[in-house]
């Protein structure tokens, strides 16, 4: 329907579920969606931050983990989003708490290589240290990969959602 009221649109999916037919066409018996969100890429990079030292990386399944997609489905891939950053969200109003929020998500992949030194050393004022040149230069090899490999576009996060309360 979006695409007979708006023939230049574009609509991503974002589905876990694998649907098949998720992108074809109506007119295929297709759900019609232009392109489908690449979800296994972020989860994949934090799994391997968290698990893994950087040299102990499979390259192998790294690119196959990229690569995996239905033939001929258009894929945005993306190497984090806001489900990855650290957020806090409001709790309901039956939750008591002392500061009335919860902490959702992860740190983001800059935080996953560098750490504490972000807070220190990412200044011009200050030399740049071992730990932020490695981990700068891995998360653009991080970027570079998941841009090349990973689907037809690409998804750049821009930084941490900031969520509020609706009633």
């Amino acid at each position: 329907m979006l695409h007979d009221i708006f023939p230049d649109c574009i609509t991503i999916a974002e589905d876990v579920s694998g649907m098949p037919a998720l992108c074809l066409p109506l007119s295929l018996g297709g759900v019609g969606f232009d392109y489908r969100l690449a979800m296994a890429i972020p989860d994949m990079w934090i799994k391997l931050l968290k698990e893994k030292q950087d040299e102990d990386w499979d390259i192998a399944n790294i690119c196959w983990t990229l690569t995996n997609r239905r033939h001929g489905e258009k894929t945005i891939a993306y190497a984090e989003s806001h489900d990855q950053a650290y957020a806090y969200l409001p709790k309901p109003p039956s939750e008591s708490d002392a500061d009335n929020s919860r902490l959702v998500g992860d740190k983001t992949i800059l935080f996953w290589l560098c750490d504490k030194e972000l807070y220190t050393n990412m200044s011009t004022i200050t030399d740049c240290t071992p730990i932020i040149a490695r981990g700068m230069s891995l998360h653009k090899m991080i970027r570079l990969l998941t841009h090349s490999l990973g689907g037809e576009g690409y998804l750049n996060f821009e930084g941490e959602t900031i969520p509020c309360h609706i009633e």
